[in-house]
């Protein structure tokens, strides 16, 4: 009954999506409220019955039901029930199905939220979300579907089927338990329950500021009305991405056992690439808030933010790239190019049509290049850089050479080592100054005056660097415009809590609270912008700095490496409970002579393959890492082989990405009306938010 009800709950949604569309068009185009509340209706009922299809699947894979495919392929009788769950989304099938519930759920909540506040946009926003959700609920249900069960023929041979003759189950569900494949290893870290929702919640999140965007140029309401129904969403779709490639950065760090944690693999840079575009977007519509500017730009932006999730989508999901984070070739691959392609060229041919007929003019012009809109346009510039540099590594590049030469050249991470670098460091060049900058013209000697505190800060890190020993140029090149963005953020933090303790007579705490609570979207992204400065000194250090060594030892010999000894103890071999193999070394981490950490790095063995789970410490609390892995033995365990890391600096990369995520929870949360002043208080408030 399980694959009858996640079929069934399927097909309805399929069927209330394509209705939504027609009555939501028909509606706008006859101004008929009626049919657009009917659509509204119909593509509210989409979340439940796709909610219902997945819960059907999810009870399957928690009580063994081995007689639908899905469940055979992804789990077996020793699974637990944590991997159980996270199965769900484990391999091709299942991971569309919770792609199209992320989706409907978004569509939901956009829908609910902004009904009444963006009546003459929701028709066409409608029809959009359920274009989209038609698609891939059409994926599910015709090409790669769940709830597809095995059954035996009257000849005793299996086949699949979405329809299986009654009394037919049982016998294969015996047989077949028996057999099943269970979840890939490389799948069984804690990091798989988070890291792939994450990512699905940023990429499906973008689809609402798309929907709106091409509702404003489908119904001609092209005033800021779409960028106000979608900021919030598409913080929050930036936010889960952000998560979502630290915490693949994580998961590639614990599991795959080569010391880093980004390998500038295709599939991983496929996620990264519409993170970039999307943050321009974020960047670039405060220019169209603030200013009335750069209206075709920011429409191109969210067109191809949601590109770029679509084309990610499809090169992960058709064979395009091989990878480790990759799902297996299948069929969907040419009909998810020709989705893409295809929304693409629509949405790009409504910009055009709005453009030639001159609706999609600025209101203001640029004034000089330092003003705020001018260097947040440079933003953009180095942002649209870095993707089609990436891009053209990770998928141009072998792409045309297998067209045109017969052959297909990969681009190593040498090629992204080389090229990506400067483009970054420009980054955050102008994340230090464009803050300091104002809206309109901005005179050179302002704009030095207001660098001098951060500058001094910088200086004198440079100084302690040195002393304390980096030398190489680059570092300190590195370090000290990465810190001056820091800096920029802390300074203008300072200045505006400084500014209400001076002007209002507020203590220093409730100027800070009061700073935050009249303009969070400000001084929110002021510390994302310190998050991103926090990770990106932890990247330069454990990129420039990274130390390694392989020794093989003897139980109570030791290596040295980056001033810390590691002594193997003796080896452990053990069964684990899911019927895997474990060799487990016992290592200590010694400074001048003392035990400052034990470490456990092991291998499993699955029937299939086997799996390197590291052990890492912080030598030095709450930055550096001591990394081992182990590599090889002998069957006593009276010698064994260690691939050894000193990864200075990595777990800023860790702890920039908590400052990350708070910084866009106060950039996202609703501001409060400010509460009734005086005419004094309010003349008082007036000249300390100039200087603020």
């Amino acid at each position: 009954m399980l694959s009858e009800l996640g079929l069934i709950s399927l097909l309805l949604a399929f069927i209330a999506s394509c209705y939504a569309i027609v009555t939501a068009l028909v509606g706008a185009r006859r101004h008929n409220d009626a049919l657009v509340l009917s659509a509204r209706n119909a593509a509210l009922l989409v979340f439940p019955l796709v909610l219902l299809a997945t819960a059907a699947l999810l009870v399957a894979l928690m009580t063994g039901q081995y007689q639908i495919s899905y469940v055979w392929s992804v789990t077996d009788p020793s699974t637990p029930d944590f991997y159980r769950f996270t199965a769900l989304w484990g391999s091709q099938q299942g991971s569309l199905l919770f792609w199209n519930l992320i989706m409907s759920g978004f569509t939901a909540a956009a829908i609910l939220f902004n009904w009444n506040s963006q009546r003459r946009l929701m028709p066409y926003a409608i029809a959009y979300m359920m274009a989209v959700l038609v698609f891939f609920l059409g994926l599910v249900l015709f090409m790669e579907n769940p709830f597809t069960r095995y059954w035996l023929t009257p000849d005793n041979q299996v086949v699949q089927s979405i329809l299986a003759p009654a009394g037919t189950l049982a016998p294969s569900a015996i047989r077949l338990a028996d057999t099943a494949n269970g979840l890939n290893p490389l799948l069984r870290h804690f990091g798989m329950i988070i890291h792939p929702p994450m990512l699905y919640l940023g990429f499906t999140g973008f689809v609402i500021p798309f929907a709106f965007a091409m509702a404003a140029l489908a119904s001609g309401d092209l005033s800021t009305n779409w960028i106000k129904a979608t900021r919030r969403w598409s913080l929050i779709a930036w936010l889960f991405l952000s998560l979502g490639l630290l915490l693949g950065g994580r998961w590639a760090y614990d599991v795959l056992g080569w010391g880093g944690y980004w390998g500038w693999d295709p599939v991983e840079n496929a996620a990264f690439l519409p993170w970039l575009i999307g943050t321009a977007f974020l960047h670039s519509v405060m220019i169209q808030e603030k200013r009335g500017m750069l209206k075709t730009w920011n429409m191109f932006l969210v067109i191809f933010t949601f590109s770029a999730v679509i084309f990610g989508t499809f090169a992960t999901r058709s064979g395009l790239v091989d990878s480790v984070h990759s799902f297996a070739q299948s069929e969907i691959g040419f009909p998810m190019f020709a989705f893409w392609a295809i929304v693409t060229l629509i949405s790009v041919g409504l910009i055009l049509y709005r453009w030639n007929r001159g609706e999609l003019r600025g209101e203001h012009q640029f004034h000089n290049l330092l003003g705020r809109e001018s260097l947040f346009v440079l933003n953009n510039v180095v942002f649209v850089a870095l993707f089609f540099a990436i891009f053209w590594g990770s998928f141009g590049a072998p792409i045309v050479s297998e067209l045109f030469m017969g052959t297909n050249i990969t681009l190593g991470a040498e090629y992204f080592n080389q090229v990506t670098p400067p483009l970054f460091l420009a980054l955050y060049i102008l994340m230090g100054i464009a803050p300091l900058s104002a809206w309109g013209a901005t005179a050179l000697g302002r704009l030095g005056r207001a660098m001098l505190v951060p500058l001094a800060l910088t200086a004198v890190l440079l100084v302690v660097l040195f002393v304390t020993g980096v030398h190489a140029p680059a570092a300190l090149l590195g370090y000290a415009i990465v810190a001056f963005a820091g800096f920029v953020a802390l300074y203008e933090v300072y200045r505006g809590t400084r500014a209400r303790h001076a002007g209002l007579g507020e203590g220093w705490p409730q100027a800070l609270l009061s700073l935050f609570a009249r303009n969070r979207r400000r001084y929110g992204g002021y510390i994302v912008h310190l998050g991103i400065t926090v990770i990106g000194l932890g990247v330069i250090g454990s990129m420039l700095y990274q130390q390694e060594t392989q020794q093989t030892l003897a139980p109570g010999q030791s290596l040295t490496l980056a001033g810390y000894d590691m002594r193997y103890d003796g080896m452990t071999f053990a069964v684990a409970e899911d019927g895997r193999s474990m060799s487990i070394a016992d290592v200590s981490v010694l400074q001048n002579g003392a035990t400052i950490a034990t470490m456990r790095p092991r291998q499993d063995l699955y029937p299939d393959m086997p799996m390197t789970i590291a052990g890492a410490t912080s030598p030095f609390p709450g930055t550096d890492d001591f990394y081992v892995l182990l590599v090889g033995w002998n069957d006593s365990g009276s010698a064994a082989t260690f691939k050894v890391y000193y990864n200075p600096l990595i777990n800023l990369v860790w702890w920039g990405g908590l400052v990350l995520i708070l910084g866009t929870f106060v950039a996202a949360w609703k501001t409060e009306p400010l509460p009734t002043r005086s005419r004094a208080e309010a003349r008082d408030a007036q000249r300390v938010g100039a200087t603020a």
